[in-house]
């Protein structure tokens, strides 16, 4: 028994050194007093009080408790190790410390009354502080995002809806809609203007064609403070809607602060839409929303497609490399939105040679090292509305015979020897004399013949020497070979 324990131990300490534990959850920050209107009567019984930050409700769903207005209410932290940096840094848990945490008496689902106080967060600590609805010059109305289009079918820039439940028009220049960034709340911005009017919906362009991630991202509707006195959330500017949205577990939206507790909506991809299932219904929960079609595109056709490589019948070399390749368009979608496969059949073998590619007009192939004819190649594409158009080729591969795989290499051997042989001509030195020998005793000169060259002792009577290079040539060539000297007119001599 004791050995059995002591080699638990051992095996639990290996794996507590291996797999060490993440950091507890920080101690929430605790705010608690009583919450007061704004005629200052206390708030009704049961009236939630909600705290958030960065338009992300991290309270304990608290309420006034009684008729003297007391609440206490306990904000949640974001883990962090002990260089502060987060455990958990694909999703936001909670506050940071420092960040300013804004006090509603509603969680903005519908019109909602936020408070005059905020404080910055801090962990474990306790707030004692009365609460206080904010002037109703400064409160938002509950304006929501109605809808997203991500990936525009025929391209340009993404595009928003906007609707306004209440029964009044509201001013679209008092809000902005923001992003996060990779580490911070602010990440761009876009001014709104025009006017609202009830009950209605309106589309608003977003800057850029990927101004937000189409694979995953988040978007608030922020109304701009204007301040002043009794001014709600302390003057500072107040998140009324916020929208997450990822195209599957694994998609872009996994990074603080843009991915947090709340739950993710589903992308939407090309041509659709990420709609409210209802007009401006807001429940704070991913069911809120659903995936529709892209607002005005027209019927949808099919496809088309031609493949332009190979032709029809064509033969291509056996254990070759080939490109193939084709053309396709949509009567509502871009190119680069439609998706791809390419087969090649031999026989009774289907060979996938690319699957749902998206985009794709070429593939390279490597043939099969055999000769065979009726070689099928088919190109199918498919929208993404699920239209569909194919092409085929039938085409054979043949092997090059023998006799034309050796002239081939024996011509590439001529070749190589024709370049050895200019590489090496091209370097050739000229040769040095040898020494001459020691000079005889001064005597008559006897000159030669003009024009005749000197016969070197020990020279074969067929040969002369150049005067220039002073190598050995045929008697009778009138050029030098090997530096292109050129001999004048001169009698042969003798046998």
């Amino acid at each position: 028994m004791f050995a059995c324990l002591l080699t638990i131990a051992i095996v639990g300490a290996a794996l507590f050194l291996t797999f060490p534990a993440a950091a507890p959850l920080p101690i929430s920050m605790r705010t608690q007093g009583q919450a007061f209107d704004r005629a200052g009567a206390f708030l009704p019984v049961k009236t939630p009080i909600r705290a958030f930050v960065d338009g992300v409700d991290y309270s304990d769903d608290s309420q006034v408790q009684n008729g003297a207005g007391t609440y206490s209410v306990l904000i949640s932290g974001n883990s962090k190790n002990n260089a502060n940096v987060s455990d958990t840094p694909a999703v936001l848990e909670g506050a940071n410390l420092g960040d300013p945490v804004i006090y509603a008496a509603g969680d903005f689902t519908t019109a909602t009354e936020v408070l005059r106080e905020t404080v910055p967060w801090s962990p474990g600590t306790v707030q004692m502080m009365d609460l206080h609805v904010g002037s109703s010059t400064t409160t938002p109305q509950p304006l929501k995002i109605e809808g997203l289009v991500t990936q525009p079918a025929r391209g340009g820039n993404q595009f928003a809806y906007l609707c306004n439940p209440t029964a009044g028009a509201v001013s679209l220049s008092a809000y902005y809609l923001e992003t996060d960034a990779p580490g911070t709340y602010h990440g761009s911005s876009l001014s709104l203007s025009g006017v609202l009017n009830p009950a209605s919906t309106i589309r608003q362009d977003l800057p850029l064609p990927t101004w937000l991630r189409p694979t995953g991202d988040a978007l608030k509707l922020v109304y701009r403070n204007p301040g002043g006195t009794n001014a709600s959330a302390s003057g500072r500017d107040i998140i009324v809607d916020r929208v997450e949205f990822n195209a599957s577990p694994f998609g872009s939206l996994t990074w603080e602060p843009g991915n947090t507790i709340m739950g993710d909506a589903p992308a939407p991809g090309p041509g659709r839409i990420l709609e409210r299932v209802a007009s401006c219904t807001d429940t704070n929960q991913p069911s809120d929303f659903t995936i529709g079609i892209e607002p005005g595109l027209p019927a949808n056709g099919p496809p088309t497609v031609a493949i332009t490589m190979p032709t029809n019948g064509q033969a291509l070399p056996a254990a070759g490399a080939v490109t193939l390749s084709w053309t396709m368009s949509d009567d509502v979608f871009l190119t680069r939105y439609l998706h791809v496969w390419v087969n090649v059949t031999i026989g009774n073998q289907t060979i996938p040679i690319l699957t749902n590619g998206v985009g794709n007009t070429s593939v390279p192939w490597t043939t099969p090292a055999i000769a065979v004819s009726d070689v099928v190649v088919r190109v199918d594409v498919e929208d993404p509305f699920g239209a569909k158009a194919s092409d085929t080729r039938t085409i054979s591969l043949t092997r090059q015979s023998p006799l034309a795989i050796i002239v081939a290499v024996l011509i590439a051997i001529l070749l190589g020897l024709f370049l050895l042989f200019a590489f090496l001509r091209a370097r050739k030195k000229p040769k040095v004399p040898a020494e001459p020998p020691p000079t005889p005793p001064p005597g008559p000169a006897i000159l030669p013949p003009v024009g005749a060259v000197t016969v070197t002792p020990g020279l074969a009577p067929d040969k002369k020497v150049c005067p220039r290079c002073h190598t050995h040539v045929n008697a009778d060539d009138v050029t030098c070979f090997f530096c292109g000297y050129k001999f004048p007119e001169e009698a042969k001599p003798p046998p």
